[in-house]
């Protein structure tokens, strides 16, 4: 009947117990403990957006008095649950396989790139993407390395004048300790200068006529802050993009080293980086990587893909036991029965008859 019927429907959502009391009043149950019907009463499910984020809906039992009690993860079985599962569990993974591209990309790209020139590489200003927060400002940058990085003064016929290097120490230098040691390194303001920014970013800046380009980056500091980077991210795939310099003028891309015409070791160095292990602890190559997410992706497809076949027989076997037990009439039924008793009854007596028959036969 229809009540049968919508249970059915309702059972291919999300996981449900129902039985009928001996007044004939069904209780439907769904999840672990909620109950959306019971008699003549009914309750809501609804549908809404977690923390106003697109795409992350939940699902709330309302009750009497509009109490609400979210029962997304109450669900462990029907469509419902599978489609909660592919947004919590294997989209995000895959989500992470691409940020993880796109960290390792942009990090090795913008490492090479950071010490290069190009046709207008020198600046005579420049200001890291990335700034700190207040309380981040005085702490130790994350991810520096030990070592030195180099800043070339570059003078009015872009020829290197003069080359800085700056120690860097790991794990204890904060932005102010270097920038402290970058002016006390030039030691001469007039000429080239760093300090901080209102938001927390590093602004170099060369007196008029003179400009400057990075050399030899051991520290990786022009990495952790965004200095002349060929990419911008903060989130990985969902925001990578080419840096705002180079978006302004192409001419910023770094081609070669230390202002040299015609030289193209960067561009090579970058272009190198295709086949170059550089994925999960430098084991794998872009592509590699890449490719090994697709075929994961491939044999997890072709594997549900064989469990819903055998799934969906065991769906069809299981209705077609339960529709056969279902569309049995108790009258009908009734019927045939009497109708087999009375023909037992009548072949009993045709047997007995015959009986009487043969023994006064055989005694005649």
């Amino acid at each position: 009947d229809a009540r049968n019927q919508a249970i059915e429907e309702l059972s291919d959502l999300v996981d449900i117990n129902s039985f009928e009391d001996p007044n004939g009043r069904t209780t439907v149950i769904i999840g672990r403990d909620w109950t959306l019907v019971e008699g003549n009463n009914r309750y809501q499910l609804e549908g809404t957006m977690k923390g106003g984020e697109l795409g992350m809906l939940r699902v709330d039992g309302v009750s009497t008095n509009d109490n609400r009690r979210d029962l997304t993860r109450t669900f462990r079985e029907g469509e419902m649950s599978e489609m909660l599962r592919m947004r919590d569990e294997t989209i995000v993974s895959y989500q992470h396989n691409l940020d993880e591209i796109a960290f390792s990309l942009a990090g090795k790209v913008n490492r090479i790139h950071a010490t290069g020139t190009g046709i207008n590489s020198a600046a005579e200003m420049m200001k890291s993407t990335f700034g700190l927060n207040p309380d981040a400002l005085n702490q130790p940058l994350p991810f520096l390395k030990d070592g030195i990085f180099q800043l070339h003064l570059v003078d009015p016929h872009n020829e290197i004048l003069e080359t800085y290097e700056i120690e860097i120490q790991a794990g204890k230098d904060s932005l102010p300790d270097i920038v402290q040691r970058l002016n006390q390194t030039i030691n001469d303001p007039g000429l080239l200068q760093a300090s901080i920014e209102s938001d927390g970013s590093l602004l170099l800046q060369s007196a008029p006529d003179y400009k400057f380009i990075f050399g030899e980056d051991q520290s990786s500091i022009t990495q952790v802050l965004g200095l002349n980077s060929f990419f911008d991210t903060l989130k990985g795939a969902e925001d990578i993009q080419l840096s705002e310099h180079i978006r302004e003028n192409t001419n910023n891309i770094s081609t070669g080293k230390d202002l040299i015409p015609g030289d193209n070791r960067v561009a090579l160095e970058i272009a190198k980086l295709q086949t170059r292990p550089t994925m999960r602890d430098e084991t794998m190559t872009f592509d590699e990587y890449y490719n090994g997410v697709l075929t994961g992706m491939g044999l997890k497809i072709q594997r549900n893909k064989t469990e819903q076949a055998q799934q969906e027989s065991m769906v069809r076997q299981f209705k077609e036991i339960r529709s056969s037990i279902s569309a049995v009439n108790m009258d009908e039924e009734l019927t045939d029965m009497m109708q087999y008793q009375k023909a037992y009854e009548a072949s009993a007596r045709f047997i007995s008859t015959v009986d009487k028959m043969m023994e006064t036969v055989i005694n005649m």
